[in-house]
C-alpha cells in the first residue's frame, strides 16, 4: 500500500492548500471549551514538545468523531504526515506557553513602566479607531488599515512583530489568521464593546483580552472584565 499523500507539498495547487488549511485551521482552533491551558516553567523545547503531542492526539481526536465521508476526517487522514503535521503546528502556535487555542493565551508576563511602551506608542501614532468601519483585519470588502506593533508585554513573544489595528477604544494584535479566521490578544483599558466581527473574548489580566473571529460564525464565550462567568 503506497503511503499517503502529503496535499500541502508544493506540487498541489495554492487554492487546494487554502481550503485544507480553512478547514483545519477552523476545526482545530474553534473549540468553545477546551480545557484550560496550564503554562510552565519548563524550557521552550520540552513545552513545544508535549504540546506538539497534545495537538496530533487532539487533532486524530477530532477526525475520528467525525463521518469517515467528512472533509475534517479524509483532510486529517491524508495529512497524517510528519512535515503536514509540522507545518500545520507551525502555523498555529505562536509560542508554546500560549497553547495553541484562541482561549489559551496567558495573562502578560511583563511589567513596569517599560511594558505597555509599544502599546503606548502605537495609539500615540495612530489614535484609537484607525478601523473605523467595525471590520477588524478584514479581508474582502473594507480596507485594511491595520500596522505592525513589536514589543507587546510578554517576554516570550516582546520581539516579534505581529500586525496590529485599533477600534472604539481597543487595540486589536492578530496572533494567526486565515481567511476570516484569526485570534489574538486586545488591549481594552476603557471595558468598550467588541467589534461585531468578534465571535468570542474573555479577560486574561490587566485589560488584556484573548479574541476569536471564526467563519461561519460560530458561539463562543463572551466575557467583559470584572463581569461574572
Amino acid at each position: 500500500m503506497s503511503a499517503p499523500r502529503n496535499f500541502l507539498e508544493p506540487e498541489h495547487s495554492p487554492h487546494r492548500r487554502f481550503i485544507i488549511l480553512f478547514v483545519l485551521f477552523f476545526a482545530m482552533s474553534g473549540r468553545p471549551f477546551a480545557a484550560d491551558f496550564v503554562s510552565t516553567n519548563e524550557p521552550d523545547t520540552i513545552q513545544r514538545e508535549k504540546l506538539f503531542q497534545r495537538f496530533v492526539k487532539e487533532m486524530r481526536e477530532d477526525a475520528a468523531k467525525a463521518p469517515s465521508n467528512n472533509d475534517l476526517s479524509m483532510i486529517v487522514s491524508n495529512l497524517d504526515t510528519p512535515s503536514s503535521r509540522e507545518l500545520f503546528f507551525q502555523f498555529m502556535v505562536v509560542h508554546p506557553s500560549f497553547g495553541y487555542r484562541w482561549n489559551e493565551i496567558p495573562a502578560p508576563t511583563m511589567s513596569g513602566s517599560n511594558a505597555m511602551a509599544a502599546v503606548d506608542a502605537f495609539v500615540a501614532a495612530n489614535g484609537w479607531d484607525m478601523q473605523n468601519d467595525g471590520a477588524i483585519f478584514p479581508v474582502l470588502f473594507s480596507p485594511d488599515k491595520s500596522k505592525p506593533i513589536r514589543g507587546l508585554p510578554w517576554k516570550e513573544i516582546h520581539e516579534r512583530e505581529f500586525r496590529a489595528v485599533t477600534h472604539n477604544g481597543i487595540l486589536y494584535v492578530e496572533f494567526t489568521g486565515f481567511h476570516h479566521d484569526s485570534n489574538g490578544v486586545a488591549y481594552n483599558p476603557k471595558t468598550n464593546s467588541f467589534a461585531r466581527d468578534i465571535a468570542g473574548f474573555k479577560p486574561i489580566g490587566k485589560h488584556w483580552y484573548v479574541w476569536a473571529q471564526i467563519d461561519p460564525p460560530e458561539k463562543l464565550p463572551q466575557e467583559y472584565e470584572g463581569s461574572k462567568k
